[in-house]
C-alpha cells in the first residue's frame, strides 16, 4: 500500500507541473502533440483533439511535448513534416515561433502550478491539523535558552535578525548553524528583547549529533486549532487567512532550505550530502511514515476514518513538500531544465537574436548527462540508506 500511495504522490504532483506547461502552452495557440504521465515504453493512449494522451510503463516523471520546439526540429519539419506541408499555418503553432515573452510563460507554468498545488496541500493540512506557531511552550533545565532566560509564552519574532513566521525556521537554524550563537529576538508582554544563545551538541543513541537551544512547543500554547475542531480551554481557532498565510510561509521555508542545501553542497558537500533524496529516498520516507500511522492508529484503536485520515493528511504533506521542491529545483539555470530554457530566452532577449540551435543542443544535452550521472548517485546513496 505504501508503495501505490509513493507512486500516487509523485504522480500527482508530476501531472500538475505537465499540466502547467500544458495549459500555458494552450493559451499561447501552441500544438501540444503529447501529454505524457510517466516515462519509457507508452503502456496506454488516446487521442482528444490535436494532443495524445499517454500513459507511460515508469511512473517518475511525464512531458508535455510541444510541437517544434527549437530551431532545428522547426526547419527539419520545414523539409519533411507532411502535416505541415498539407497545412503551412501549423508553422504557428510552432513553441519556437512564438514570442519570448510566450515561451518564457510556457517554462514557468510548470513550477508555478507545483507551487499552487503545494500552497493548496499546506493550507489544506493547516486546516485540520492546526497550526504551530513561534510561541514557546517551555525550556529545557540547564539548556541555553534556559541559561538566557527564555520563558514559556515567549513569542520569536527574529532569528539572526530575520523575521521569522514558522516554528520550523527556530529548528532549521539551530541544526543548521554548525553550533555558531544565534540572536534571538521575542516579544514578552509586548516588549521586545534579544537575546545571543549558544546551542548546545547532543548525540542520539545512533550516534547522530546535532545542535539544540532546548525549547519545545509542548504543552503548545503556541498551537492555534484546526477549524475544523473545537480548540481546548487556552487555545484558539484559526482563522482562514491564517491557514492560508501559513500555506504561504511553508513554500517560502521550502525554497530557503533548497537555497541553503544547494549552497553547502556546492561549499562543504560532506555536510548535506546525507540530507538528500531521491525518489527512491523519499519513497521509503513515505513507507516509514505509512507504517508509523497504520501503527499508531492501531495503538490508539482508531477508527478506519481517522486512520485514513491520518494517511491522507500525512501523504498531502509530503505532496506539499514534493511539489515545493520540484518548482523549484525546476527553474534552476541549468541545461535540461526549464530554468535552463529561462535562461537561454534571457539571453536571446538582451542579444535580440537566438544562440545557435547547434549549441543549445549540446549544452542542454551535456546537462541531462549530468543530471542522470547525479539522479543515479543520489539512488545510490539512497539504496545504501536501505542496506
Amino acid at each position: 500500500m505504501s508503495i501505490i500511495m509513493a507512486i500516487l504522490v509523485f504522480g500527482i504532483v508530476v501531472l500538475v507541473h505537465e499540466w502547467g506547461h500544458f495549459i500555458a502552452a494552450r493559451k499561447a495557440g501552441i500544438w501540444v502533440e503529447e501529454f505524457a504521465i510517466g516515462m519509457g515504453p507508452k503502456l496506454f493512449g488516446i487521442q482528444r483533439g490535436e494532443t495524445l494522451y499517454t500513459i507511460r510503463a515508469l511512473p517518475l516523471g511525464g512531458f508535455c511535448k510541444m510541437y517544434a520546439d527549437d530551431a532545428d526540429a522547426l526547419t527539419s519539419k520545414d523539409e519533411s513534416d507532411e502535416k505541415l506541408q498539407a497545412d503551412p499555418t501549423l508553422k504557428e503553432k510552432a513553441f519556437y515561433s512564438k514570442t519570448i515573452p510566450q515561451k518564457m510563460a510556457v517554462m514557468v507554468a510548470g513550477s508555478a502550478m507545483n507551487f499552487v498545488l503545494a500552497f493548496v496541500l499546506f493550507s489544506l493540512v493547516a486546516s485540520v491539523t492546526g497550526i504551530n506557531t513561534t510561541i514557546i511552550g517551555g525550556t529545557v533545565a540547564d539548556s541555553p535558552a534556559e541559561s538566557a532566560g527564555l520563558q514559556a509564552n515567549d513569542r520569536v519574532t527574529h532569528i539572526n535578525n530575520r523575521r521569522i513566521f514558522l516554528w520550523d525556521d527556530i529548528s532549521f537554524e539551530t541544526m543548521t548553524g554548525g553550533g555558531r550563537p544565534i540572536e534571538i529576538g521575542f516579544i514578552r508582554d509586548g516588549t521586545r528583547f534579544n537575546q545571543v544563545i549558544v546551542p548546545d551538541s547532543i548525540t542520539d543513541e545512533n550516534g547522530n549529533s546535532r545542535y539544540v537551544v532546548g525549547i519545545y512547543t509542548t504543552p503548545r500554547p503556541g498551537m492555534i486549532m484546526s477549524l475544523l475542531t473545537p480548540p481546548p480551554e487556552g487555545l484558539q481557532t484559526a482563522t482562514i487567512g491564517e491557514t492560508l498565510t501559513d500555506g504561504f510561509m511553508r513554500i517560502g521555508f521550502v525554497v530557503r532550505s533548497i537555497v541553503f542545501t544547494l549552497i553547502r553542497l556546492v561549499t562543504a558537500p560532506s555536510t548535506v550530502i546525507d540530507q538528500i533524496a531521491g525518489p527512491i529516498g523519499i519513497g521509503n520516507m513515505i513507507h516509514g511514515q505509512y507504517q508509523a500511522t497504520v501503527q499508531a492508529a492501531e495503538a490508539a484503536q482508531a477508527s478506519f476514518g481517522i486512520l485514513a485520515l491520518s494517511l491522507f493528511l500525512n501523504m498531502a504533506s509530503f505532496g506539499a513538500l514534493i511539489s515545493a521542491n520540484l518548482g523549484v529545483m525546476n527553474l534552476l539555470p541549468l541545461p535540461a531544465l526549464d530554468g535552463g530554457r529561462l535562461l537561454f530566452l534571457t539571453v536571446e532577449a538582451v542579444r535580440r537574436k537566438p544562440i545557435s540551435p547547434e549549441r543549445e543542443g549540446i549544452i542542454h544535452l551535456a546537462g541531462f548527462v549530468i543530471l542522470m550521472i547525479l539522479a543515479v548517485f543520489i539512488a545510490y546513496q539512497d539504496i545504501l540508506n536501505l542496506i
